[in-house]
């Protein structure tokens, strides 16, 4: 009996005007986008590149190793193919970062720094679509789903029978979400087809179980939506009202409460530094910093008698003396420097992590998490992608410093007058250590979404339990 309620209620559907226009918008609309996500990781790798070549053209012009430490290089966040179907933070914060000697690493080069009006309508791929479109089709699928039999008789008809409830709301409910998972699976799997031979990428094992748990959230999106509405149109007697009481929701849910979240977290845990306003601080803590140098070996020199002193014995004790009020100074200059800059991380941590929490409750921002996550584009790649590079700048900073001293050396005992500096090009810059940047692994961002998928399980099962006892329940008359 089960099975014959499914496969009406699937071949009902699949001959109705709704399957057909859901097939037809998900058809464009996915295809679509992964054409434009193909594009935009095309440009990705193409970036990269850029990168290579810009840093390269400031090393050979650049005059001294100090120069490199203040200068620093760009490093760019690898671009991933996973990047197709969930931007996430990518576009927007970007994916360049520059390791100084003393500034701690921090994103740049976004795309709305130079295109503006691309921050006026925000990304759009396949997260998006699944965010925006499947959830209203969801509802479209189940808003009459049983006030509509009501209204038209056909539920009183079928109960009339013996026909239990329960197996009657199952089966609906099973035959229709499985059209549902027809309309928007078709064009999944033809733009997945798309990506491999259009986007000549080739996924690994990995990068398919990441794209498996992606699917996953999406499935339980539309089964959270799926299940609101089942509740809703158990709620009502017409399904006028239950449309209008689901379009409510969706608004409050997908539009409302992820943006009233961050507004919320704002005012919980203010952060009172912007990244400016702390690289201002540490403009000044370094200012500071070489003054103090300066005035203590002024001090020492006015102590010591340079009579009968050649030029390069002379400048190579002021040399030393340097390096020893440096190494008395740096500690202190070093703790001021971190305290500031953990403060700020600390702070936007905080922040991140109570707006994340708060906007858990909507399955709109889960998905999200839950895309983005398991693409490396979310926030959690980001920081992974800054902590290698806070890590990579004290052995980057540690090799700058080492190499200035020798190139200082080299020049006092030259004789040379322009200390550490050297013609454009003839530094050599194999001798910088190189980076390796690793993603964070499967597991770690497994971990990372598991409580976006556990939230919309939960929800989605919570509210086809309440549909299943107001059912029961059910006037048919």
């Amino acid at each position: 009996m089960l099975g014959s309620i499914i496969k009406t209620q699937i071949l009902e559907n699949l001959f109705g005007i709704k399957f057909i226009v859901t097939m037809v918008v998900c058809l464009l609309l996915v295809l679509g986008v992964t054409l434009t996500g193909i594009a935009r990781y095309e440009d990705q790798l193409e970036a990269d590149q850029n990168i290579k070549n810009i840093n390269n053209g400031n090393l050979e012009e650049a005059e001294g190793w100090e120069e490199v430490g203040e200068d620093g290089i760009k490093v760019i966040k690898p671009a991933t193919p996973l990047g197709i179907f969930a931007t996430g933070l990518d576009e927007s914060v970007g994916r360049t970062a520059t390791v100084h000697e003393w500034d701690f690493p921090h994103m740049e080069d976004s795309i709305y720094s130079t295109t503006p009006i691309l921050a006026v309508f925000g990304d759009l791929d396949l997260t998006f679509i699944i965010k925006i479109v499947i959830s209203l089709f969801a509802i479209l699928f189940t808003y009459d789903l049983i006030s509509g039999e009501k209204e038209r008789g056909t539920l009183k008809l079928c109960l009339s029978n013996s026909v239990p409830r329960n197996t009657y709301l199952l089966g609906k409910s099973i035959g229709s979400f499985i059209s549902l998972l027809l309309a928007l699976f078709l064009p999944l799997i033809m733009g997945l087809l798309l990506v491999l031979t259009y986007g000549n990428v080739n996924f690994t094992g990995e990068e398919w179980a990441r794209i498996g748990i992606i699917v996953l959230g999406y499935i339980l999106y539309m089964l959270s939506f799926f299940a609101l509405g089942l509740f809703v149109s158990t709620l009502t007697k017409r399904s006028s009202t239950s449309f209008l009481i689901l379009l409510f929701v969706w608004v409050l849910l997908v539009l409302v409460v992820p943006k009233a979240s961050m507004m919320i977290a704002a005012q919980v845990s203010p952060v009172d530094m912007g990244v400016n306003e702390v690289r201002d601080e540490q403009f000044h803590l370094q200012r500071d910093f070489k003054n103090q140098i300066w005035q203590q070996t002024r001090e020492k020199m006015r102590t010591m008698d340079r009579s009968g002193m050649e030029r390069t014995e002379w400048r190579k004790i002021v040399f030393d003396m340097r390096n020893e009020v440096t190494a008395a100074l740096e500690p202190k200059f070093k703790q001021d420097n971190e305290y500031l800059v953990s403060n700020f991380k600390q702070e936007q941590t905080n922040l991140t992590s109570i707006a994340m929490s708060l906007s858990r409750i909507s399955p709109a921002s889960a998905v999200t998490y839950v895309g983005m996550g398991m693409a490396g584009t979310g926030f959690d790649g980001h920081e992974h992608f800054l902590n290698q590079l806070t890590s990579y700048r004290a052995v980057f900073a540690k090799t700058v410093r080492e190499l200035h001293q020798e190139e200082v050396e080299s020049a006092l005992s030259s004789g040379n007058f322009f200390m550490g500096q050297t013609e454009a090009g003839a530094l050599d810059t194999t001798k910088l250590p190189a980076i390796r940047l690793v993603g964070a692994s499967f597991s770690e961002s497994l971990v990372t979404v598991l409580p976006d998928l556990m939230m919309m399980a939960i929800i989605s099962i919570l509210c086809y339990a309440l549909a299943f006892v107001l059912f029961i329940r059910y006037d048919v008359r």
